[in-house]
């Protein structure tokens, strides 16, 4: 059976439900953004949190828990668990995909590169070298053998089968020699590192950021982490917490519970915020060694994410009836209030200086991306193209990429795809077009790539211009990138 907005209502004021409590799931999907939904939830006040009850004795399925304003309510649970039970897929739409070349970044072409190591190192620096997005990486199997046994560079020889750069890679004395070639400049190492053998996947990770920098002049960004949520049917219904590198090696459980634990962000110091109900109300809690619940008030306490200082967390409220961003301090003290509104605000996200928060509200009508000094002070609308935008992730990289906002958004044709936009030009950029509902970007901490979430399967990491599109994680939602490995 389905929950439903009114039968969670009716849950939070004590009613008992009746054998038809079902019946009106199905009218409130179809009705999209109701005005009487967005008046009505959140407005229940101290009193919300038996709906959140209601709601999770009703979870016997999967729930596609989006990183939105609409998704990081309880309202969203309720809205998708009624579609499924009415036998309609939730209001989401599919779009085509993309093509082109993939690069590093603008001006860098893709370059023929060869990797012959073999075993675990040498397939850990092709799948970097592949997800970077700089390299067209060769097949090792069509790479002849006497160039994979050989222990010095041929020029001439790797020229000859199409290499333009060369990484070789030897094991000697507890260390992995890496040496990059570059046939255009001679038949020296342009680049040489050693890192200790201990750990094949680090220094693999390290030596692509090396190559990375060598090239464009910033460091890649291999070894940075991604927190997502993966959800489990069996026994019961249950949401937990993990965290993989980039490339999709190393998983790691954050959480490992029966409850629902969902919208993970990733601090500055590599702990993990996400809101749980294992004390039967969402609260939020931080991860990453030892759990801690930060906060506890009445309602909802969703979306938390860290200043870049590390000196506040903003989050969604509802302990006064009605969601509205605050930040807290680490032990849950509330610092100051954001907003003050009428309409829904939520989903906070944070600008590299820490001095401005851009955020979701509905005070335009439908949800909107719109930001505000970090004080809560002017308030300004970001998205004005579009009648459904959510889920917005401010850019942290240099220059001109600090003016970029991703989020969400449904087009014209009832697509939903990621898209940024250029908070200077006001230009909009749309980096999915592809198969499926494209949702929850991430930034990169370098904003030179970018984490989406995507129903063709699991999380998809690609370059800014949404090319060189690689499946990292096979089942999983809202994904949030973290920052640059120590």
């Amino acid at each position: 059976m389905a929950c439903s907005f009114a039968q969670a209502s009716r849950a939070q004021t004590g009613a008992k439900l009746g054998p038809n409590w079902a019946q009106t799931g199905p009218n409130l999907v179809r009705g999209g953004w109701s005005g009487v939904i967005w008046a009505g939830f959140l407005r229940i006040g101290k009193g919300l949190h038996p709906v959140a009850l209601a709601v999770y004795g009703c979870l016997a399925l999967e729930v596609p828990m989006k990183r939105t304003l609409l998704g990081t309510s309880i309202l969203a649970t309720i809205l998708v668990a009624t579609s499924y039970f009415a036998g309609q897929e939730p209001a989401v739409a599919n779009a085509a995909a993309p093509g082109g070349d993939v690069s590093i970044g603008s001006g860098f072409r893709l370059l023929r590169l060869a990797i012959p190591a073999d075993g675990r190192v040498g397939d850990i620096l092709r799948k970097n070298a592949a997800i970077s997005g700089g390299f067209d990486v060769i097949d090792r199997r069509s790479i002849p053998a006497a160039l994979v046994r050989g222990k010095t560079f041929d020029k001439k020889a790797w020229a000859d089968i199409g290499a333009e750069t060369v990484v070789l890679a030897d094991q000697v004395s507890g260390q992995f020699k890496f040496r990059l070639y570059d046939i255009a400049s001679g038949s020296r190492p342009v680049l040489s590192r050693g890192y200790s053998a201990n750990d094949p996947l680090k220094a693999a990770d390290r030596f692509m950021n090396d190559i990375i920098e060598h090239y464009t002049k910033i460091p890649g960004v291999f070894g940075s982490r991604i927190a997502f949520v993966r959800t489990n049917r069996s026994p019961t219904v249950s949401k937990n917490v993990y965290t993989v590198e980039m490339n999709g090696e190393a998983p790691s459980s954050v959480t490992s519970n029966r409850s629902l634990n969902i919208l993970p962000s990733i601090t500055p110091g590599g702990q993990v915020l996400f809101t749980s109900y294992a004390k039967r109300n969402p609260d939020l809690w931080m991860g990453g060694g030892t759990l801690t619940r930060v906060s506890k008030q009445s309602g909802l306490n969703l979306g938390g994410t860290m200043s870049p200082s590390g000196g506040a967390i903003a989050l969604t409220l509802t302990k006064d009836g009605n969601s509205e961003i605050y930040t807290i301090d680490t032990s849950g003290t509330i610092k100051a209030r954001l907003t003050n509104n009428k309409a829904i605000d939520g989903s906070p996200t944070w600008n590299s200086g820490g001095n401005q928060i851009a955020f979701v509200s509905n005070r335009a009508g439908g949800p909107q991306v719109f930001r505000m000094s970090a004080n809560g002070a002017g308030a300004k609308r970001v998205t004005k193209k579009g009648s459904y935008n959510q889920s917005p992730d401010w850019n942290h990289g240099t220059g001109n990429r600090g003016n970029l906002i991703a989020y969400s958004g449904r087009d014209s044709s009832n697509r939903y795809d990621v898209f940024s936009v250029d908070l200077r030009s006001g230009k909009v950029n749309r980096i999915t077009q592809n198969p499926g509902r494209n949702l929850d970007p991430s930034w990169s901490p370098d904003g030179r790539m970018i984490a989406f979430q995507s129903s063709q399967g699991g999380i998809y990491v690609a370059n800014e211009q949404g090319n060189n599109q690689i499946q990292i994680i096979k089942a999983g939602s809202t994904p949030d990138w973290g920052p640059r490995s120590k």
